[in-house]
């Protein structure tokens, strides 16, 4: 990997508690919320309490089994002088079978199986991470769509006061006719566009109530200014970035316990030492039971080596071969995945910044274009169309500056994402 990033990128330690950079006391809450009640974390959740189960269930494979019983029986007999009789017998067994870990077969099962609660820990944090970054968007997305709302309503007004204009001046009969139906056009479809915004904004506050866990009811008190962040992202070395990305983390861990099941399913083939004892006591009355010593014990001890099972063991281990491949190439492509994201991401920051501050100076010279050419509209210098293009110039202009604001913070949230940055809350 290159020494550092081909694209750019500020130089200096990455900033890992990126959500603290926003500043914004009623994001972190929202972000804390949504770690707190969100129902696909809840499901990471039950999966990580689901492998540390399984480490126990293998863990345990390495240790004596040890079963108690107890049985009684009644039975009735005619004795030999012809009296009918009954007799009773108790007994209590205890038996231990324990498989001796020869090969260490056993123990690799059980490192697979704590490589495995690894991976799912390392997932359960990327999750997290990624449930943190997609409530920030949503926040971001919900600022977005209330600046667009008040673009339109800007929109809509400018619209109908140019609409006034045209047809007082119909009446009067300085303008056409063609004039006062291009206005009239022109109403109606701003009001289309600024009832689709207040559509658009009612959805962007459900997708955040729903990574909230709440009703996605579409009302919700958010901000309506997004802000304006200029201060650049440290980046750090491309080497760093495999120890800070918890995705990249759970992919070797994957492939760490994929090779501990090679190992386990090759010392499958060996031969098996297993031990198995028990001991038990007899007794015609339940209350003596246990006041009896131990009278019948046995221990055994025996080797099983499988002869012929149709390459059943083998293709076990053949598998398992494959497996480990596949979860390498998972891991190389995930690693160039992550360098891929934050090259793009840098350069994707640059691009931004500069068309936003294009999109600035083409809003301020829009809006004074509108302004001329509703004025030279009025003395009859220029036709009713030059006001319509200057209208959509000016607007596009104002829109999409809103937009790129969002776009500048979404990337922004991105490129911290990819550089395996992390969030603090206060739950």
């Amino acid at each position: 990997m290159p020494a550092g990033w081909v694209r750019g990128g500020d130089s200096g330690a990455v900033d890992l508690n990126w959500l603290e950079s926003f500043d914004d006391p009623q994001l972190t809450a929202l972000v804390d919320e949504a770690v707190t009640n969100n129902y696909l974390l809840e499901q990471e959740r039950a999966r990580l309490y689901q492998a540390e189960q399984t480490v126990i269930i293998v863990r345990a494979n390495r240790f004596p089994e040890l079963d108690v019983s107890l049985d009684g029986s009644r039975r009735g007999f005619t004795d030999t002088s012809g009296q009918r009789a009954t007799a009773e017998s108790f007994g209590a067994d205890v038996g231990a079978r324990w498989e001796v870990d020869l090969w260490g077969r056993l123990s690799k099962q059980q490192q697979a199986a704590q490589l495995a609660l690894g991976a799912q820990q390392a997932r359960f944090e990327s999750v997290q991470r990624d449930l943190a970054a997609a409530t920030t968007g949503a926040y971001f997305g919900v600022m977005e769509a209330k600046q667009l709302l008040a673009v339109a309503r800007r929109r809509l007004d400018n619209v109908i006061e140019s609409h006034d204009i045209v047809a007082s001046g119909y009446r009067q009969g300085l303008n056409d006719a063609l004039d006062l139906y291009l206005a009239r056009n022109q109403v109606e479809r701003q009001q289309a566009n600024y009832a689709q915004q207040e559509q658009t904004l009612t959805e962007t506050i459900a997708d955040l109530q729903l990574s909230l866990a709440r009703y996605p009811d579409g009302r919700m008190e958010i901000p309506g200014v997004l802000p304006v962040m200029t201060d650049p992202i440290p980046s750090g070395l491309p080497s760093e970035l495999l120890t800070r990305r918890t995705d990249v983390q759970e992919a070797w861990l994957n492939l760490l316990a994929a090779d501990a099941d090679l190992a386990a399913a090759h010392k499958a083939r060996f031969p098996s030492l297993t031990l198995v004892g028990s001991a038990g006591v007899t007794s015609v009355a339940f209350s003596e039971l246990l006041d009896s010593d131990l009278s019948v014990w046995s221990i055994a001890g025996g080797v099983t080596q499988p002869l012929f099972n149709a390459g059943r063991l083998e293709a076990f281990e053949e598998q398992a071969v494959a497996q480990v491949r596949q979860a390498e190439q998972q891991y190389l492509d995930l690693v160039f995945r992550a360098f891929a994201e934050v090259e793009n991401a840098i350069s994707r920051s640059v691009s931004l910044r500069e068309r936003y501050e294009s999109f600035l100076d083409a809003e301020t010279n829009s809006g004074a274009a509108l302004e001329l050419a509703l004025e030279q509209y009025q003395r009859g210098l220029v036709p009713y169309t030059t006001v319509l293009e200057s209208q959509r110039q000016a607007f596009d202009a104002e829109t999409t500056v809103v937009q790129l604001r969002n776009l500048l913070l979404q990337n922004r949230i991105s490129l911290y994402l990819a550089l395996g940055g992390e969030f603090a809350t206060e739950y």
